[in-house]
């Protein structure tokens, strides 16, 4: 990883700015692909000091503005190794409760969307029917605006009930061409 961070910093047909962005970038994409790995003993302090010389060798930065070149091209890359979450000793796919298993695939979305699946005690606002395991939940704008993010505007719908809404007053032309 090292060798090829140097190579793409060392490459000079591109701009400086270019070559800490594609070094960031191979970073990044390194440490996401090994982000269920410990990472505790690869922090890359070498790697993060040698560029931060290079650099600073440039000319082009101080050493303030060269701290927030880096800090913003190589971000820290959160990591967890072993994450799972153990199964309650009496529960099964085939028992029915089928908010247990919502709940657990609740990991899965993002902060908007987890909070009004809770809120909504994970069942579709449309079908009245609860979230299994695999089933796509999609947000939907209630009054059609997409700009508007208040809560009370949104509801958590499966994708087959959020096809079937009307496009909320609007007719969509299609244009030839």
């Amino acid at each position: 990883m090292k060798a090829k961070v140097k190579k793409v910093i060392k490459d000079s047909r591109f701009t400086l700015e270019h070559r800490i962005n594609n070094c960031g970038s191979v970073l990044r994409g390194w440490r996401n692909y090994h982000r269920f790995c410990d990472m505790s003993q690869h922090n890359l302090w070498s790697l993060r000091y040698w560029l931060w010389k290079f650099i600073r060798k440039q000319g082009r930065y101080n050493r303030y503005q060269t701290n927030k070149v880096i800090k913003r091209a190589l971000p820290a890359v959160s990591w967890s190794a072993c994450k799972f979450v153990i199964v309650k000793g009496d529960k099964s796919p085939y028992d029915g409760d089928f908010v247990y298993w919502s709940k657990r695939e609740n990991a899965h979305y993002d902060g908007i969307t987890a909070r009004l699946l809770k809120k909504q005690n994970h069942k579709c606002t449309e079908c009245n029917l609860s979230f299994m395991s695999g089933d796509i939940a999609e947000l939907h704008h209630i009054d059609g605006n997409h700009n508007n993010w208040k809560p009370i505007n949104l509801e958590v719908l499966h994708r087959e009930c959020h096809q079937h809404q009307t496009v909320h007053g609007q007719v969509r032309v299609r244009t030839a061409g």
